[in-house]
């Protein structure tokens, strides 16, 4: 980095970190926003989180009584700090901060394998630069989603570092930290095990023999049920029991606690009768997990895209979202449009009594529309990039093709 990048980025830093810091100095704001139940979820929420503590500490099974949903390695790092609130605010606000430097380092690693591409040349032009690692990080940093995220104290956010690591170490080329990464993220929210295809695309990319490439698939798979299984034993270490399998992952997989959220299944499966509830359970479930390995074929030459893609999947369909770190125009109107409406409604519903539960179920499904576009929107413009640096408008033997046809 030039100097004054650098200077650029300890202001950034700086300033998020002065930012969240002095949010956090108001504790009735990180309170009401901890209770926002578009932030905490039933597998996210720091109030139950410090619960599970609370009963962990005084010998009591903290999975018992279905109140606890979170995996046992957090009970063991919040053990000692959940009575300082200032450790757990330097806590919250390091790891946000990480993240923002991770993805820093993740996008000077891109354009650094983009400028040693010959994708770059769009006909007789350069390809335009993308925007800078710094410009990233300030995006994530000052988004209005993740600091609300982390002043409520979201345990999303460590499952987020954890994927947001292992694509860093994917695309550094460590094997072991990279697997581990995405290993834990897993462990920690489950859904994130789809990430460890991608991941290995990454790690595999650079091997041309295909055996060595096999025996290296083979490896970071080994590694990563290695890492998995070491997590689960280490948590059963910990717990004396194996009680959390059934109340954190069988929690996220059989949807049974109906707390509302901005996800599409609570309302679904309110009204479902009980005979059908496995079936479309199994298909809602199936729906989450089933775009993995399609998607990782197809755009295989794009490992990074493939994890923004999944990412974007598990946050729109999986049975507990809450918004983190998530732009046409009509997009923006649909996530601003659903973030101002979605705690009106819930008061009207929940304290005034004036509106019901079809009114906030519709926001989260507008909310779940425009994710569904965002998605549609970025693979559209991938392909279309594809398309145009292979076959350029203006091709030299004659092979091009008619911007304005193909846009009719």
């Amino acid at each position: 980095m030039a100097p004054s990048s650098n200077k650029s980025g300890s202001l950034v830093f700086g300033a998020a970190l002065a930012l969240r810091l002095a949010l956090f100095e108001f504790p009735t704001l990180a309170n009401m926003l901890g209770n926002q139940v578009e932030i905490s979820t039933p597998v996210t929420s720091f109030k139950r989180l410090s619960e599970g503590v609370f009963l962990f500490r005084n010998g009591v099974p903290p999975y018992d009584g279905g109140v606890f949903h979170q995996a046992p390695l957090l009970l063991g790092l919040f053990y000692p700090i959940i009575s300082s609130p200032l450790l757990v605010k330097l806590l919250y606000t390091l790891s946000d901060l990480a993240i923002g430097y991770m993805l820093l380092q993740i996008t000077a690693l891109k354009d650094k394998a983009l400028k040693e591409s010959k994708i770059r040349e769009y006909g007789n032009k350069l390809e335009a630069p993308g925007v800078t690692g710094l410009t990233v990080a300030t995006l994530y940093l000052f988004n209005p989603y993740t600091i609300v995220s982390c002043i409520g104290r979201s345990t999303i956010l460590f499952s987020n570092m954890a994927v947001v690591a292992g694509i860093w170490m994917g695309m550094k080329g460590d094997r072991g930290l990279a697997m581990f990464s995405i290993a834990v993220a897993g462990y920690l929210s489950l859904y994130p095990v789809m990430l460890a295809i991608p991941v290995m695309i990454m790690l595999t990319d650079s091997i041309q023999d295909a055996e060595a490439k096999k025996r290296t698939i083979l490896r970071c798979s080994a590694f990563f049920l290695a890492s998995l299984s070491s997590i689960f034993l280490l948590s059963f270490v910990l717990t004396n029991s194996w009680d959390f399998v059934r109340s954190v992952y069988g929690t996220i997989l059989a949807v049974s606690d109906l707390t509302p959220n901005l996800g599409l299944f609570w309302y679904f499966f309110i009204e479902m009768f009980d005979q059908f509830r496995s079936f479309f359970l199994i298909v809602f479930q199936i729906h989450v997990f089933i775009f993995a390995v399609p998607i990782s074929i197809k755009l295989r030459k794009y490992p990074l895209f493939i994890c923004f893609l999944l990412s974007t999947v598990m946050g729109t369909f999986k049975g507990y979202p809450s918004v983190d770190m998530r732009y046409s125009f009509l997009i923006v109107n649909l996530f601003l449009y659903s973030s101002f409406l979605a705690p009106i409604f819930w008061y009207l519903w929940v304290y005034v009594g004036s509106g019901n539960a079809n009114f906030f179920y519709a926001i989260g499904l507008v909310y779940g529309i425009g994710e569904i576009i965002l998605m549609i929107d970025t693979t559209f413009a991938l392909l279309r990039r594809d398309f145009e640096a292979t076959s350029p408008p203006d091709a030299a033997d004659g092979s091009g093709w008619d911007r304005e046809v193909l846009q009719k």
